[in-house]
């Protein structure tokens, strides 16, 4: 046999040897056609291959999952099974260690859809069931539309363990995007999603490590939803980033980053590398590299040392090869990738030249640290590309600056303004903008690093053998220590990490600490910063934010005030940054009684956020804001049946965007339950009091789950549905909700807040009813020590304690004390 042919014979038993064995006899049958001795030549040489072949292992469920369709004579005895309330109808995929099946709820309160996902008899191992916990945890803590949510998991009757998840009817996104012809910017608009959900994954310290189109499904309504996070990582603070071990390295070797195939730490920034090759793809329609053995030293060879052509080189080149788990192969050509991206070849070799060159190259570096700092940052330089702004991933020259300035001004730069000394003002005019637009880009960046440093990769199990709760807090204090010992000569940076934790404070209830690091990064900023500076108004928003929990209305409101202001002359009156703070500014304008004002504010905000969903459709959860509060409004003027409307409009437009445990559901149920029950009130209507009663059920349900039991506003929910038992005259079930809520209440005292008082109140009163004045009178007393009349709302809450107490004092003989709190006259 020549030379040529013994290549030949290599390549076919290379790419026959990478395929599962019930594929090859096809697949060789295939590549080998009408020659025989070829034939021959490939079986001699796969009969001699060891068992002991190098091949990198498989994620959770294995990477040889292949669709219902294909030849599969394995019966399917789990056909028309119950996994808790959901009936199995048809096997959707399967691997080497489970089964995806399609399910649906088997009641008859809903219709749903689901995919379940089942590890087979014999395989599960305790490692499995391991996984399978690890990833259950893991998607719990996601709550994003473009990931696909957990609805349930445990364990069958027989002791197999199970996910059930959304069920996403879609394609892989590099299929949606060529079945649909999407051009570049369509394709790169679509892939901004996936890395605003990457983002997310990341800032709740989870890497996925899997990243890849089959794992990017793309629904009939062109939603990109994230699947599989079967082998991800959970990032905890206090431990050095972990290696991964051979074992461990369950990875599709076409995605994976350098360092997860040399076994090296993996941090965001391995799943920075995956989204660059799938951007890559998207792109190109080729992958950067391509196996011919997929053995360990092949892949990490390729991945490790060798650099890709750039995506315009590579699509003028023609590429060959064997899909893993199929055994077709594919060739691709310059026209075949050309004809359903830009038409033709050279158009979109001119597209990807340059910028987007750099981006997915960058995006693709080998170095981990000169790669993009995030996913966020990756983003970052595909808008700015889109919108003919400088991006970060080439070094910029003057030439290039003023080309960028041009293209965005076409209509208003003349040629022979252009060829005068205009040209050097479009310069300096630019350069302005990119120095500007980099600082921030560099203070990210260095936020980011300083993160990463705080936060090093562990294993999925231990990090979550915490509450959620104590785990983020026992990030937050030393993230502060070394940020402050970091970051004291740079102090854009600190303010913004103060910011940042302070925010995360705000969210766990923790309002003194919350406003420690909030006023800490408020101040650095007022010093360092010019008025009118974007950060500077954010930071008073956050302050506003915090006020408005505190009862501090009217700080709230000129803080809120200040804000707008910057936002409408820095981003105009119509964008979302607009629209937030009138929303902001409404909630805390009702709060203080000012309603026809606070409406005024939450209509603004309606129209705008009306505006923007018009145009973008992602954008009709602001909508749904807009539509709570303003249902708070109309029932404040007494119109509760068209708060009742409005509440439901914003209720079913959450369970439309959001998964069912969405704390925005949880709060659109709150203010439905909140307006039947005011009217069931006002009625006498039972049946509309059962509905609040079960609305806020669910509601309480939901917070608890998501904010834990000890979260104060949670606290506003159990007491609330206290209220409604009482109206309801369960007088037992109100006293124990109220007790729960001043117990949760209690752990959050802050000087001067009234909510933990009026519970306390509201507690004595319904003792009161009861005639358990034992009880009553201590609560009534404390609370009317400690409620100050310096405000409205305080003076009021003070003369009803009193007059409360007074009758309490009557009715236990004690006249003297009675008369004592009645006012004079």
């Amino acid at each position: 046999m020549d030379q040529t042919r013994l290549r030949r014979a290599e390549q076919v038993y290379f790419e026959v040897l990478s395929l599962p064995p019930d594929q090859r006899a096809h697949a060789l049958a295939h590549l080998c056609g009408n020659d025989p001795a070829l034939r021959a030549e490939v079986e001699s040489l796969l009969r001699h291959a060891g068992a002991s072949e190098e091949f990198l292992e498989e994620p959770a469920l294995g990477t040889d999952f292949k669709l219902v369709g294909m030849p599969d004579a394995a019966p399917e005895p789990m056909i028309g099974r119950l996994i808790g309330p959901f009936r199995i109808e048809r096997r959707l995929a399967s691997g080497g260690m489970g089964t995806v099946y399609l399910g649906r709820r088997a009641d008859a309160d809903f219709d749903q859809q689901v995919a379940i996902k089942l590890v087979k008899r014999g395989m599960d191992s305790e490692e499995i069931v391991r996984r399978f916990r690890a990833e259950r945890r893991t998607l719990a803590a996601l709550d994003h539309p473009n990931i696909a949510r957990l609805i349930d998991g445990g364990m069958t009757t027989e002791g197999q363990p199970y996910l059930v998840m959304e069920f996403v009817d879609g394609l892989p996104i590099d299929d949606y995007c060529d079945q649909h012809s999407l051009d570049t910017h369509a394709r790169l608009n679509l892939f901004l999603q996936v890395c605003d959900a990457v983002s997310y994954a990341h800032q709740n310290l989870v890497v996925h490590r899997d990243l890849k189109p089959g794992n990017i499904l793309v629904t009939a309504a062109g939603a990109p939803k994230l699947l599989d996070f079967g082998i991800s990582k959970v990032l905890s603070p206090g431990s050095a980033p972990e290696m991964t071990a051979l074992e461990e390295r369950r990875l599709t070797p076409e995605y994976a980053s350098p360092e997860q195939v040399a076994g090296q730490s993996v941090t965001t920034s391995s799943d920075v590398y995956s989204l660059g090759v799938i951007l890559y793809e998207l792109l190109t329609g080729r992958r950067p590299y391509v196996f011919r053995s997929r053995t360990t030293s092949e892949v990490e060879r390729i991945v490790c040392e060798e650099n890709p052509p750039t995506p315009s080189t590579a699509v003028l080149k023609v590429q060959s090869r064997i899909e893993p788990g199929t055994g077709s192969e594919v060739e691709i050509t310059p026209e075949s990738a050309s004809k359903v991206r830009e038409g033709s070849p050279e158009r979109l070799r001119r597209r990807l030249r340059g910028d987007l060159d750099n981006i997915v190259m960058m995006a693709l570096r080998k170095d981990a640290p000169r790669r993009y700092a995030s996913a966020e940052h990756l983003a970052l330089d595909i808008r700015r590309y889109l919108a003919d702004l400088p991006v970060s991933a080439r070094r910029e020259t003057p030439g290039y600056l003023v080309r960028k300035f041009v293209k965005r001004n076409t209509w208003g730069v003349s040629v022979g303004v252009l060829a005068a000394g205009l040209a050097i003002a479009a310069f300096f005019f630019i350069r302005q903008q990119r120095d500007e637009a980099y600082a921030a880009r560099d203070q990210a960046e260095r936020i980011a690093d300083f993160m990463q440093q705080v936060l090093g990769a562990t294993d999925a199990g231990n990090a979550n053998a915490l509450p959620a709760d104590v785990r983020v807090a026992d990030l937050l204090e030393p993230a502060s220590d070394r940020a402050m010992a970091a970051f004291q000569d740079q102090p854009r940076i600190l303010a913004a990490v103060e910011s940042t934790i302070g925010r995360a404070y705000l969210g766990l209830g923790r309002y003194d600490k919350a406003q420690e690091h909030i006023q800490r990064g408020f101040d650095l900023r007022l010093q360092h910063l010019p008025e009118g500076h974007h950060d500077i108004a954010e930071s008073k928003i956050d302050l506003a934010h915090l006020y408005y929990k505190l009862d501090n209305y009217q700080e709230a409101e000129k803080l809120l005030r200040e804000a707008l202001a910057t936002h409408q002359s820095l981003r105009g009156q119509t964008n979302l940054d607009t629209a937030r703070v009138w929303n902001d500014l409404g909630a805390v304008l009702r709060a203080s009684g000012q309603i026809d004002e606070a409406e005024k504010a939450h209509r603004k905000a309606l129209a705008i956020r009306e505006q923007l969903a018009l145009e973008d459709p992602t954008k009709r959860e602001a909508v749904a804001e807009s539509y709570n509060n303003l249902a708070a409004i109309l029932a404040a003027k007494k119109d509760l049946d068209g708060a009742i409307r409005m509440s439901e409009d914003a209720l079913r437009l959450r369970r439309e965007l959001l998964p069912a445990t969405h704390p925005m559901v949880a709060q659109a149920l709150a203010n439905l339950a909140v307006m039947k029950a005011t009217k069931a009130r006002a009625t006498g209507d039972q049946a509309l009091l059962k509905q609040a009663i079960d609305l806020m059920e669910e509601n309480v349900a939901i917070e608890e789950k998501v904010l834990g039991p000890d979260h104060p506003d949670h606290a506003r929910s159990v007491s609330a549905l206290g209220v409604m038992y009482v109206v309801a005259k369960d007088l037992d079930s109100g006293t124990r909700h109220m007790r729960e809520a001043l117990r949760i209440r209690r752990k959050h005292i802050n000087p001067g807040e009234l909510d933990v008082w009026h519970i306390q109140y509201q507690l004595a009163s319904i003792l009161t009813r009861q005639k358990k004045y034992d009880e009553a009178e201590p609560l009534y007393s404390e609370a009317l020590a400690n409620v100050s009349d310096s405000t409205p709302a305080g003076a009021d809450l003070r003369r009803t304690i009193a007059a409360e107490l007074a009758t309490v004092y009557e009715r236990t003989g004690r006249p003297e004390k009675a008369a004592a709190l009645k006012p004079p006259g």
